[in-house]
């Protein structure tokens, strides 16, 4: 009863290293600026499906180039939108 469980131990390993395709994690780059952590098949690409094209944007936030109406200081909020002010200051 051994002998058969020893067998099929081995045969079962034997299976795991027969495998063809080698996955990896893709080599993009996130919006955040940190590597991408999704599992890709090496064997067909090394991107993952947000970054095959190649179209990673990275917004970075800036300070708000709006000013305080009752001191005239500028604006101390960060904001990522494209005009540079934050939601206070947009019309």
């Amino acid at each position: 009863m051994k002998n058969k469980f020893l067998i099929i131990s081995l045969a079962m390993s034997g299976f795991t290293f027969s495998q063809t395709s080698v996955d990896s994690t893709c080599v993009g780059i996130t919006s955040k600026g940190l590597s991408c952590k999704i599992k890709v098949n090496v064997d067909t690409t090394s991107f993952c499906h947000y970054h095959k094209n190649g179209n990673t944007v990275i917004i970075k936030s800036t300070q708000c180039s709006g000013t305080s109406k009752s001191t005239n200081n500028q604006c101390k909020l960060k904001t990522k939108h494209e005009s540079g002010f934050c939601h206070h200051h947009r019309n």
